[in-house]
């Protein structure tokens, strides 16, 4: 019965929303650009991933000489919401052939619309090869047998720092040790490490540290980049998804393994998750509270704690940390070029102990040597196009992920790592090959968070930390306690959407 009425409330939440959607059509920007019956194209396609619109579109120019086929394409820009103009566009008559949807969060929608073509029933013999050859871990999928997505790329997050900073900090000899030793520490070692380098920064004297079990301590004389470090971490305070979403995924990756594990869930799964997400919280409060902006209201003020705000710090050294993904290559290559070649990702530590996770497949040592390695963005196909439609889209698909100048595009335009990289690939970003480290030692994390709706982590539990958190200065053990219990009484209310 509980399932019935999930997929009744999506069902009606769909109706909805393309009620609305449709309703509202006039007054979006979309409308201005719509095809009119005089301009024909054979393939639509409806890209949400802005950072790379020029080059994409460059790439979409390349197959339309090539197989003399005309291409519509509709790219959202970086950072605004797609889903509304994409369901104006699907609640109209002219439908994407090829729409994007960002993990199953997303899929619920378009799947209980019968929107979303299951990859199973493709008629094209290439594009089942290239759907089934899809690790299982990279998948849009609602029960691990069905596939509508084939993956834009993969992407990682977690503490990304200069290897030059750590160089200055620590000296040239003790480089690389200590980036091995971040790797693998615990959250007690690392929380040493970070008050050392706050005392250090605030102080400019030295005091030892342990990573790893091994003994380290700053240079006592500062050099190089070191001299501008003002804070050991850039964190963008009014920015929610970095530090609910992404954040709390870590925590929810020590219970459960996939995010269709966090969609089914029933209370008593929730309540398991509190050791880990009062871990979650003690994390969060060390970081923020070793942060270049203090909290307190500018913390979460949209001009201090904006995300640029928060990359332009680390970009110009002034600290050692940013909490983010290899999505912020394109800000750091305009700001600081040279920094591209020399970043590397390290796990963001939490407490966890034994009781606190719940996998049957995770330790506290494996957890604290991973990070979230997952696939943001799908391309999928409507199942509502003509037939001729979904077998075009299906062949752009295959040429996208199979052509060499299309690989040459995926990796040194758009910047991305394939989903499908090969062991040997070198990429020239040191931040994609830092996580490319990370997905062949299989030490990494899913995207747990997308089994639920934004409803529950950015929009509730992120408001409530940003307003009754991040403004004051001090926080509490009874302060990680109630986070926890807040997370969980919300997420009972809101996870069927």
């Amino acid at each position: 019965m509980k399932k019935i009425l999930q997929v009744a409330c999506v069902a009606i939440t769909l109706c909805l929303s393309i009620f609305f959607a449709h309703g509202c059509s006039q007054d979006s920007n979309l409308s201005a650009t719509k095809i009119s019956s005089k301009n024909k194209y054979d393939l639509y396609i409806f890209s949400s991933k802005g950072e790379i619109s020029q080059p994409f579109k460059e790439l979409c120019n390349i197959y339309e000489k090539e197989r003399g086929i005309r291409i519509r394409l509709q790219q959202i820009g970086s950072g605004t919401n797609h889903l509304e103009p994409l369901r104006i566009q699907m609640s109209s008559s002219e439908k994407p052939s090829i729409f994007s949807i960002q993990g199953l969060r997303e899929l619920i929608e378009w799947q209980y619309s019968k929107t979303a073509l299951d990859f199973n029933n493709s008629t094209l013999e290439s594009f089942k090869n290239l759907a089934n050859e899809i690790p299982p871990n990279f998948r849009l999928t609602s029960d691990g047998k069905n596939n509508y997505g084939i993956p834009y790329s993969i992407e990682g997050y977690g503490y990304i720092a200069d290897k030059q900073m750590l160089c200055d900090i620590f000296g040239e000899n003790n480089l690389k040790d200590i980036m091995r030793d971040l790797k693998v520490s615990s959250y007690g070692e690392f929380e040493n490490f970070v008050k050392s380098l706050d005392f250090y920064i605030k102080t400019g004297n030295v005091r030892s540290f342990e990573l790893n079990g091994r003994t380290y301590m700053p240079q006592k004389d500062k050099v190089g980049l070191a001299k501008n470090l003002e804070a050991v971490f850039s964190v963008a305070g009014a920015e929610r998804w970095t530090y609910c979403d992404h954040m709390v995924n870590i925590a929810l990756g020590a219970v459960f393994k996939s995010p269709f594990e966090l969609l089914n869930a029933d209370n008593t799964q929730a309540d398991s998750m509190k050791g880990a997400l009062k871990k979650y919280a003690k994390s969060l409060d060390l970081k923020t509270s070793h942060a270049m902006v203090k909290r307190g209201p500018e913390f979460i003020n949209v001009t201090s704690g904006d995300y640029n705000r928060a990359i332009k710090d680390f970009s110009d050294g002034k600290t050692v940390f940013i909490k983010q993904g290899n999505w912020i290559g394109p800000n750091i290559s305009k700001l600081n070029p040279d920094m591209l070649k020399r970043l590397v990702v390290f796990p963001v530590k939490m407490d966890m102990s034994s009781e606190d996770i719940k996998r049957d497949d995770m330790t506290v040592d494996k957890f604290n040597r991973s990070i979230p390695v997952y696939v943001p963005n799908f391309f999928a196909i409507n199942a509502k196009v003509d037939i001729k439609e979904q077998e075009l889209a299906e062949e752009f698909l295959v040429w996208l992920n199979t052509s060499d100048v299309a690989r040459d595009y995926i990796i040194n335009k758009f910047g991305f790592i394939p989903y499908n990289a090969p062991d040997d690939l070198v990429l020239d970003s040191s931040l994609n090959n830092s996580i490319l480290e990370y997905k062949r030692s299989s030490d990494t994390l899913a995207a747990v968070y997308h089994g639920v709706g934004e409803n529950w982590s950015k929009e509730t539990l992120g408001l409530k930390i940003m307003e009754d958190y991040l403004t004051k200065t001090d926080w509490q053990e009874n302060d990680y306690n109630d986070i926890a219990c807040f997370a969980i009484e919300k997420f009972k209310e809101l996870k069927f959407w």
